[in-house]
């Protein structure tokens, strides 16, 4: 991926300038006139004087009849006058030379943005000075412009590469370069373009303009140029959903000219498609055989034997994936289908939200460039020995950013098993450390660029969420239970922590079952701006790894309730380990919007629960936390303020044990996650450890029953630690 250029200059290829003249030659010599030449041209200038001003009165009369027309063809003259003034500076002079309108993974700017972006190139002989030059996309000069600073010179063979700052719509705009005295130096009209792709010159300064892939700060080249995605859909008989008896299915182009081809593997229509030509059975197709998820390179631990690939076959979906072709080769959109046939006779998925996945293969499982893999530099980094640290990895799947996102379609279907969501989307891998896992997480980011909206709104389970990204969260490293998040978050729901919904749901992923998942708002400045009402650019977040001392932080630096409500109960409920030197995070405001939570104070998030939490009641958090985190004890130098924050720490605990942890309330969520989740953790766990039901039953018992445990016996430890704690013996 290129990395943003603020200003770039660069030698290239020089062409010939040529130019034309316009010659006048003067062959006559002069000669003397003859008299009666005189008198017959004064006569013949009489009759064309009589004959204008017969035609002058017929045009008076005409134009009183017709003045309308009249200004029309006045206002058509100064036009064209203009247009003809305008027009010959074209071309001798700098010219926009490539343009993206839909950048996602391109090309990054300095602050870690992905702006539209326009290259200018100087194809004379000269430096040009363009202080002043103005680009738009308007008519209306002052709309919608980026004004080139004084001082301005773009050497001779040179490219500048910025980002206009306004929207450049990828359905297509015209964009106009005027120099500093309004005329027009270059204009050009952009078509419909895909993502990650530009219109540009086919070399630079060229005439011939051609979709093609980006070549920011590089010559543009003549490699084959993109075909342009066309308008038009593909229809299907029947609708994606569940189905008790399998059907045979019907394709039809919306242009009755155009040739359907299809996949019913996940894989990319336009380069695998079958063409079709009679309808298509589609049937329960859990009786065949496994595909994707007999991948091993997705976890050293298939690769090392720790961990096995499922011996039986799995549930699942027939996904088709459809695109219509025109004469000269060009494909719409692609369109996807989901079908589950015969669900009324699996009970594990009754009453629960599906979630189906379908992406190109390569992109999620290719060496080069899949995402869920290892992968070739992974393979290339271990040549001489192991890696020691998971950090440290060049694993595909660690792999962070937009370089690391991928378009999938992706349908949701509620407990109802309706339709909810069809969109197309990114797709990343979320996690740290459980990114090693066999089982993955990801994060679902919904773009303009990829065809839909900036937000998608749909309802599941009661849930409302309208965001312009997801979590399909598979509850990090506890793989046997998967509710210590979703216990947290019930718990601290009306507290000044910043918490997320989640929805229990079980996904696909090219037609297979990928198992259990909760399906979550993901932390971002889009979210906490919707969630607390405040401006989206004015929100802040730092974990643990942007904080390198606490030494000068105040109470008074943070939304002390909300503080006072994080440590409370991540005491209670005894996260240990990874917590508070990992799992930590903050948000503010940076500038005060005078609201409760728009107040410039820092604010904690709840996440990441999973791995240890809810599991030693006798753990002794007021121990762990010292020489963690300011105000917890007076060693940080705030005596006074440690002291009455500590007391302030207690007197939550106390409220939060009658209220938000009061244990039979706990005890009783715990039962109604369990019963609810039950069947789906017995096919997750089977799938991910190759073992029986009943073995997989008995796993997610035990694991269900060390929480329980956990919250019988929690209250008896804590009250001797915060006596210890409060009084410092």
């Amino acid at each position: 991926m290129a990395r943003w250029l603020n200003w770039l200059e660069r030698p290239v290829h020089t062409r010939e300038v040529k130019s034309s003249s316009l010659f006048l030659a003067i062959t006559d010599k002069p000669r003397k006139i003859k008299r009666f030449e005189i008198f017959g041209a004064i006569f013949l200038s009489s009759l064309m004087i009589y004959n204008f001003a017969e035609q002058l009165k017929h045009l008076t009369v005409f134009c009183k009849k017709n003045i309308y027309c009249v200004y029309f063809l006045l206002f058509a003259a100064v036009v064209l006058i203009g247009g003809v003034d305008s027009l010959r500076h074209l071309h001798d002079n700098v010219v926009i030379n490539e343009v993206c309108t839909s950048n996602i993974a391109c090309c990054e700017d300095e602050n870690g943005d992905y702006p539209d972006w326009v290259e200018l190139y100087n194809p004379t002989s000269q430096d040009v000075d363009i202080s002043g030059y103005v680009l738009n996309k308007s008519v209306k000069r002052n709309k919608e412009k980026y004004v080139f600073p004084e001082g301005f010179i773009l050497n001779a063979g040179s490219c500048f590469l910025f980002d206009p700052k306004f929207d450049l719509p990828s359905e297509g705009c015209t964009l106009n370069l005027l120099d500093s005295k309004g005329h027009y130096v270059d204009r050009v009209t952009i078509p419909k373009l895909k993502y990650d792709t530009v219109y540009a010159r086919i070399n630079d300064g060229d005439s011939k303009w051609v979709i093609k892939s980006p070549t920011p700060g590089y010559e543009n080249g003549d490699e084959d140029a993109l075909n342009p995605v066309i308008d038009g859909s593909v229809y299907a008989s029947v609708d994606s959903g569940f189905y008790d008896d399998e059907f045979d299915l019907e394709l039809k182009s919306s242009d009755w000219w155009r040739t359907v081809y299809y996949t019913t593997d996940g894989s990319n229509p336009v380069e695998n498609g079958i063409k079709y030509d009679s309808p298509i059975h589609i049937y329960d197709k859990s009786d065949d055989e496994n595909m994707y998820s007999m991948i091993p390179n997705v976890s050293r631990h298939y690769m090392e034997g720790d961990s096995e690939l499922p011996s039986y076959k799995l549930d699942k979906c027939t996904v088709v994936k459809a695109v219509a072709r025109d004469a000269l080769g060009r494909y719409t959109d692609v369109f996807t289908y989901t079908y589950f046939i015969g669900y009324q006779n699996k009970s594990a998925f009754d009453n629960m939200t599906v979630v189906s996945v379908s992406a190109d293969p390569d992109d999620l499982f290719s060496p080069d460039r899949g995402i869920m893999v290892l992968g070739d530099k992974y393979d290339r980094y271990v040549a001489d020995g192991r890696p020691e640290e998971y950090e440290d990895s060049k694993a595909n799947f660690a792999q962070r950013g937009r370089s690391a996102e991928r378009e999938v379609s992706i349908e949701v279907f509620n407990e109802n098993h309706e339709s909810v969501l069809d969109a197309h989307a990114g797709l990343r891998i979320k996690g740290l450390s459980s990114r090693w896992d066999v089982q993955k997480s990801f994060y679902v980011f919904f773009r303009k660029a990829y065809g839909g909206s900036y937000k998608e709104n749909f309802t599941v389970d009661g849930c409302n969420f309208n965001y312009h990204a997801i979590a399909i969260d598979k509850g990090g490293q506890e793989v046997y239970s998967k509710m210590k998040d979703t216990i947290m978050e019930v718990c601290m729901r009306e507290s000044g922590c910043a918490t997320t919904d989640r929805i229990p749901c079980c996904m696909f992923l090219n037609g297979e079952y990928n198992g259990f998942y909760w399906l979550t708002e993901r932390y971002d400045r889009s979210y906490i701006a919707d969630r607390y009402d405040v401006t989206k650019e004015n929100v802040e977040f730092k974990d643990r790894d942007d904080i390198e001392s606490y030494d000068d932080w105040k109470d008074s630096d943070f939304g002390l309730n909300s503080l006072i409500d994080y440590y409370a109960s991540n005491i209670i409920v005894a996260h240990e380990q990874d917590w508070p030197d990992y799992n930590f995070e903050i948000w503010r405001t940076i500038v005060d919007e005078g609201t409760e939570y728009g107040d410039g104070k820092w604010h904690p998030v709840i996440y990441d629960m999973n791995s240890t939490s809810m599991e030693t009641p006798e753990f002794d958090s007021f121990e762990h936390l010292k020489g963690f985190y300011p105000f917890m004890d007076s060693s940080w130098g705030h005596e006074d303020e440690s002291r009455e924050f500590r007391k302030n720490i207690v007197a939550r605990i106390e409220e939060m044990r009658a209220d938000e942890f009061e244990q039979q309330k706990i005890l009783e969520l715990i039962d109604e996650l369990y019963d609810r989740i039950n069947a789906q953790m017995i096919l997750d766990i089977r799938r991910y450890n190759n073992c029986s039901a009943s073995e997989a039953q008995n796993l997610f018992d035990a694991n269900v029953d060390i929480i329980r445990n956990f919250y019988e016996n929690r209250w008896k430890y804590l009250d001797e630690y915060k006596e210890k704690y409060l009084y410092g013996e």
